[in-house]
């Protein structure tokens, strides 16, 4: 009797040493619930994540903030916004987490700030020249024909600073639960028609022309050359073009490889080294879901998105200079068009100042009407400091 006890007296003083040593070496820091985190926590897919020679995953984290982000079209970037999240992710460790909607699967262009609004998105980027009436401090001043931006990169640079030192910007954004948190350039937008057949070298040569110019300030001149302006979105440009329904569009050369235009495109006209205008993306965040997130997650995104060296924003993750990826879309439809016969129109100093000259009022008016709007002064004050800070790059 008394081995027998003795036999049970060893057994549990064992099990009780072994449950000791499992504490000891982290077995208790695994969260309620399993520690299963959905898809797969902070270890990226191929186990990226995981120390080299087989060392131990991290632990899940106690709450994960998830982000739908909203991208309504450009699904030829898609490698650049699932880069710059996942680094998100990773650099988190494991917190932040995301999906990715595309191509209005989730939100398109015009429903996007009310998207944001009901809490549908948390993230999502925002073309200038879709929001000049909503956002005109930010959507139309900088956007205005020929302010003389050049360089993308020095313009995205410009642009950031303009919403530092305006807080006016940022507001504009407040309705709608958004927080801008970055900005890349397009570079220029350059006129491309579908006939080839005549070179369009001034503003008079567009008559009897319908043209999409995605920019408010290009209407009067089309109306008094008697070219029509119309607005057609970006996703129903394939069957407009391939219709004949209009004859060419002012855009970004990349605008083409991203909607497969270019077959139907043969002339383009370079209305100087740098285009009629620059359009921006201006990357927003939700704000409810900004302001519930740790201080260090907040750090976090403006870490990635504006205060990385600019070595680091290449092709394969970056956005502040989302140029590095447009480039190379800009690059293979220059190519493509120059392989294809196309006719590239470039303009004399003569010829480029009779575009400069018909545009010479609108920057005025446009000033005049956001002031108009306002009851401020405030578009005057960001259009000076804008021209200010150009002039100084």
């Amino acid at each position: 009797m008394k081995k027998r006890y003795t036999r049970i007296l060893c057994l549990t003083l064992a099990m009780l040493f072994v449950c000791f040593t499992v504490a000891a070496c982290g077995g208790g820091n695994t969260p309620s619930g399993g520690g299963t985190t959905t898809g797969g926590g902070n270890t990226p897919s191929g186990g990226g994540n995981t120390p080299s020679g087989g060392g131990t995953t991290p632990s899940a984290p106690d709450k994960i903030w998830h982000i739908d982000a909203a991208f309504a079209a450009g699904e030829s970037t898609t490698r650049s916004w699932a880069g710059i999240l996942e680094e998100m992710k990773v650099r988190s460790g494991g917190r932040l987490d995301y999906t990715i909607h595309l191509a209005g699967s989730l939100l398109t262009f015009p429903e996007i700030p009310r998207g944001m609004q009901s809490g549908v998105a948390q993230w999502a980027y925002l073309p200038t020249v879709n929001y000049v009436d909503i956002f005109p401090l930010s959507c139309r001043i900088m956007q205005l024909p020929f302010m003389g931006l050049e360089d993308p990169v020095v313009a995205a640079e410009i642009f950031m600073q303009l919403f530092d030192e305006f807080p006016q910007m940022a507001e504009e954004y407040e309705p709608f639960n958004m927080i801008p948190i970055a900005a890349s350039p397009l570079w220029g937008y350059f006129l491309h028609l579908i006939d080839g057949s005549k070179e369009v070298r001034v503003p008079a040569d567009l008559a009897g022309r319908t043209i999409v110019p995605y920019k408010t300030e290009l209407i009067p001149m089309l109306s008094k050359y008697n070219a029509a302006g119309s607005y057609i979105p970006p996703g129903q440009m394939y069957e407009s073009l391939e219709r004949s329904v209009i004859g060419g569009y002012v855009n970004c050369w990349a605008f083409a490889q991203w909607f497969v235009l270019h077959e139907f495109l043969k002339q383009h006209v370079l209305i100087g080294d740098n285009g009629m205008f620059q359009e921006f993306f201006v990357y927003v965040v939700a704000k409810d879901f900004f302001d519930d997130l740790p201080a260090d997650l907040q750090q976090l995104w403006y870490d990635v998105f504006r205060n990385q060296p600019i070595e680091n924003f290449n092709n394969e993750n970056g956005y502040v200079y989302m140029w590095r990826e447009t480039e190379s879309f800009t690059q293979w439809q220059m190519q493509f068009a120059k392989d294809n016969g196309h006719l590239i129109v470039e303009l004399t100093p003569a010829e480029l100042q009779q575009w400069k000259d018909e545009l010479s009022d609108v920057h005025a008016e446009a000033i005049a009407e956001i002031n108009a709007q306002r009851g401020d002064e405030v578009a005057t004050a960001i259009y000076n400091r804008a021209l200010e800070l150009i002039a100084q790059r």
